[in-house]
C-alpha cells in the first residue's frame, strides 16, 4: 500500500514538474493574452501555416497586442522582428490558449467535391492568402465553428472562384466540405 502511495505521489510530482516546465516557456505576463477571448492569435498562427509569412492583419494586431502586454508588464520589449522568433511565440500562445487542441475534421462529404477534390483544394489553397479565409480555418480548427461570418465569406469566395474556373455545371462546395477542404489546402509542414 505504501509503495502504491509513493508511486502516485511521485508520478503527480513529476507531472506537476513537467507542467511547470511547460509554463516557463511563456513569461507570466502573457497570462492575460492566454486567458483572453477572440481568435486573432489563432488566426495569425493559421495565416503563418497557410502562407509562411507574417503579412496578415491578424499577425499585425497580435504583434501590437504582444508589445502592449510587454510594456504594460514593464519588461524589456521584445519586438519579434525576426520571423522565427515571432512564429515560435505565436505557436506557444496558440498551444497555451487551446491546450494543443485542434479539431480533427472529417473528409469531404459531398460527392461533387470528392470527385473534384484536386481542383477544389487548389482553389482553397490560393484563397488561403486572403486573411478572412485563413481566419475561417482558425475558427474551424480551434473552435469547431464553420458557421462564422469568416466561413460564410470563405465559402462564397471559393464557390465564386470555382464557378469561374469549371465547366457547366459548376462545382459547388457546401459548408459540410469547408473544413476538410481548407485543412487539406494548408501546405504540408
Amino acid at each position: 500500500m505504501k509503495s502504491r502511495l509513493l508511486i502516485i505521489a511521485l508520478s503527480s510530482l513529476l507531472g506537476t514538474a513537467g507542467y511547470a516546465a511547460e509554463d516557463e516557456a511563456l513569461p507570466p505576463y502573457f497570462a492575460p493574452i492566454i486567458a483572453g477571448k477572440g481568435g486573432e492569435i489563432e488566426a495569425c498562427y493559421t495565416a503563418i501555416l497557410a502562407r509562411d509569412g507574417l503579412d496578415s492583419a491578424a499577425c499585425s494586431s497580435t504583434r501590437w497586442l504582444i508589445l502592449f502586454t510587454q510594456s504594460k508588464a514593464k519588461v524589456a520589449v521584445r519586438e519579434y522582428q525576426d520571423m522565427t522568433g515571432f512564429k515560435e511565440i505565436i505557436s506557444k500562445l496558440t498551444q497555451a490558449r487551446n491546450g494543443g487542441r485542434v479539431y480533427v475534421q472529417s473528409p469531404a462529404q459531398t460527392q461533387q467535391v470528392i470527385d473534384n477534390i484536386g481542383i477544389v483544394v487548389g482553389v482553397a489553397r490560393s484563397e488561403l492568402k486572403d486573411d478572412k479565409v485563413s481566419h475561417c480555418l482558425a475558427d474551424i480548427r480551434y473552435n469547431n465553428n464553420s458557421s462564422s461570418l469568416y466561413c460564410d465569406y470563405a465559402l462564397a469566395v471559393i464557390n465564386l472562384t470555382l464557378s469561374s474556373l469549371t465547366e457547366r455545371p459548376a462545382i459547388k462546395m457546401r459548408r459540410e466540405d469547408l473544413a476538410a477542404v481548407l485543412e487539406q489546402a494548408l501546405p504540408a509542414r
